[in-house]
């Protein structure tokens, strides 16, 4: 059987395009690579369009994670504007956050009744109640030095809303660590995916062959 010169070039072209569609595909490393950077890519690069839904997934997680830290920090700021109004305190100085968290349950910061630093006197008393010595040493390590350390809430309601505010900073905080391990996840699960799906291809791949009457035969091999 004489050659068609028309089937003998279409079967060149297909077996030249299959064959760098192989080669392009069968780098597991890469792709494993590109999906731990950018969620989806390695499946994209491996034309799976279901790579686009972890980059999806990548994008509103981000979106979420930009929301909450925007809204954390506008609670940050409303509860510092809050107590510095209600409280006294002063909005120059950079407290520690456990000094924001310490003004929610005590009325102020004082020896009095009810102040932050007569529950600490009170603390150093049961947790060393025959050893004075040790007494004044946790009162020294704990207790807040109110010339630089005050507060003194206006009424209990300004400390309930106060708190209202730094429960939402903590909701907040709790949402962004849920994000980022569900960021993680989405980067670990896309990485693997393509990894998996690139061995895959790699095991199978296509080829063209002729027969024994010159006829092109589109093959299929397997390797286990």
């Amino acid at each position: 059987m004489r050659l068609n010169f028309k089937t003998i070039t279409i079967a060149i072209l297909l077996s030249a395009v299959l064959g760098l569609n192989a080669q392009s595909k069968i780098k597991p490393g890469l792709n494993l690579l590109k999906s731990a950077v950018i969620p989806g890519w390695g499946q994209l690069s491996l034309q799976k369009n279901y790579g686009y839904g972890y980059l999806l997934l990548e994008t509103g997680f981000w979106t979420l994670n930009y929301y909450y830290n925007s809204e954390s920090d506008n609670k940050e700021s409303a509860s510092i504007k809050y107590a510095t109004k209600y409280a006294g305190i002063d909005n120059e100085t950079d407290y520690s956050s456990q000094f924001y968290e310490d003004m929610r349950y005590y009325i102020n910061s004082s020896y009095d009744e009810g102040g932050y630093n007569a529950h600490i006197v009170s603390d150093a008393a049961n947790k060393f109640p025959d050893d004075p010595n040790a007494q004044q040493e946790y009162i020294s390590q704990y207790a807040y030095d109110e010339e630089t350390h005050y507060w003194n809430w206006e009424t209990s309601d300004n400390k309930r809303q106060y708190s209202v505010y730094r429960k939402r900073i903590e909701q907040y905080s709790d949402y962004l660590k849920v994000l980022g391990g569900a960021i993680a996840a989405n980067h670990i699960v896309s990485a693997f995916d393509a990894l998996r799906l690139s061995n895959y291809i790699k095991r199978v791949q296509f080829g063209v062959n002729f027969n024994s009457e010159n006829t092109p035969l589109l093959s299929c091999t397997i390797n286990f």
